[in-house]
């Protein structure tokens, strides 16, 4: 069979033309890849230099997981017009691989600050040569190459604005310097090595001495709050903790996390110093600290305060550690009470789990403020449940019950006050 072309030359040009675009186009997006800082340089440009880390010689997990991330079209794509470097860390670091390294990898030093912590990992330099991001940990233990180029992405438009803000900090003085320096702190993922958070501190403390800006208070480490609000503590005024912790939130410049952590220290303050009568200003606490980030490990942790240490004895929950701590006063069951009709009612206390037992030396149920009957007698919930079943006889129908329970934990605690008790309550007719 025989095919006819209208115009031959042209057939053939785009016979020979149309691979020839075909092999330019795919060299012209084909990821940069060097051995060296002196053959990477030269082809460095805005997204700068981006190493993939392993262990040399015997990590060939690290190294599979480095060479398919670095062949990887979607990580290509994503890492724009940076340079692939790969980074083969030494296991034992001698002179002489040091100085190896050195010579290789040039102006492309790594802080040991920011160094990561386990491998693969991907380290992200700026097109000034200076670190600026790690991806290392859980993100690389089975990494997902469409993941790792999104956060590629974000992390090298991150870095070049951090970039150019650094480069005005460079020209500028004073608070101008220190506000800039600052700014280019905010970046989520990246690191400032020579501007390490103490080293910046100090820095701004020179170019902002009354913190106009914010930012030494925004750098702050949450654990030196905790020190120093502890030190109030100790001088002997637990209220004065909590008000230094309060006047914390009230300022805007704090992170999440450091406001976090002064809602902490004042729920600690309150457990330890207060009566059950603040057990709400825990939960209130709590429930600010977990709105401000549920999942952190401070916001996970408002739900247990709340469960240990806030105070609720009802027939829904029975009772919790927190019921125990403050055994002077009588407790009131809450929740709708069955013992408006008359007749005998049975309060039974039965243990569930916990490390002491629960010790009960009366049930008093009121109609209002008028006391109607009691049982008043020691009884035990725990290991076994002892004496636990008390006894109300309700004469005549009742318009407003109330049932308060005595607790007695003199010798069911441990050696620092706590209580570890868990149990419910019911009450039958």
């Amino acid at each position: 069979m025989i095919s006819f072309h209208p115009n031959p030359l042209l057939y053939r040009m785009k016979r020979f033309i149309l691979p020839v675009l075909f092999l330019f186009s795919s060299q012209l997006f084909a990821v940069q890849r060097a051995e060296t800082y002196a053959q990477a340089k030269p082809l460095a440009k805005d997204d700068g230099y981006i190493l993939f880390a392993y262990a040399e010689d015997w990590d060939t997990f690290s190294k599979k997981v480095c060479e398919s991330l670095m062949n990887d079209s979607s990580v290509q794509e994503a890492a724009g017009d940076a340079v692939f470097m790969p980074l083969p860390i030494p296991n034992i670091t001698t002179d002489e691989k040091k100085k190896a390294m050195e010579k290789r990898y040039g102006k492309l030093k790594m802080p040991d600050e920011s160094a990561p912590r386990s491998y693969p990992a991907i380290l992200l330099f700026n097109k000034n040569g200076r670190h600026s991001s790690t991806i290392w940990g859980p993100f690389m233990v089975k990494p997902d190459p469409k993941e790792i180029a999104k956060m590629i992405k974000q992390r090298l438009a991150d870095i070049k604005k951090q970039t150019a803000i650094l480069e005005k900090a460079e020209k500028a003085q004073g608070v101008e310097k220190a506000k800039l320096l600052g700014q280019a702190s905010d970046f989520k993922d990246l690191v400032m090595p020579e501007f390490w958070p103490d080293r910046l501190i100090n820095v701004l403390k020179k170019l902002d001495p009354k913190d106009e800006t914010g930012y030494q208070r925004k750098l702050r480490p949450p654990m030196s709050f905790v020190a120093e609000a502890l030190k109030v503590e100790q001088g002997g005024d637990w209220q004065a903790a909590i008000k230094l912790a309060e006047s914390w939130l009230n300022d805007p410049f704090y992170t999440t996390y450091q406001k976090q952590t002064f809602h902490a220290i004042i729920i600690g303050m309150i457990h330890r110093h207060g009566k059950m009568k603040d057990a709400k200003e825990i939960r209130r606490h709590a429930l600010a600290m977990k709105a401000l980030d549920p999942k952190s490990m401070l916001g996970k942790s408002a739900d247990l305060a709340v469960r240990e240490w806030v105070t609720s004895f009802s027939l829904a929950e029975g009772w919790t550690p927190a019921v125990l701590q403050d055994d002077s006063e009588p407790i009131e069951l809450t929740g709708p009470l069955p013992v408006k009709a008359p007749g005998t009612y049975k309060v039974t206390f039965t243990f569930s789990n916990g490390r002491h037992a629960a010790n009960i030396t009366s049930v008093t149920l009121y109609d209002g403020n008028a006391k109607v009957a009691e049982d008043a007698h020691v009884g035990r919930a725990g290991i076994p449940n002892t004496n636990n079943v008390y006894t109300l006889k309700v004469p005549k129908a009742l318009t407003e019950p109330h049932i308060f329970v005595k607790f007695d934990q003199k010798r069911d605690r441990d050696p620092n006050g706590y209580c570890d008790s868990y149990g419910r309550v019911t009450i039958t007719h």
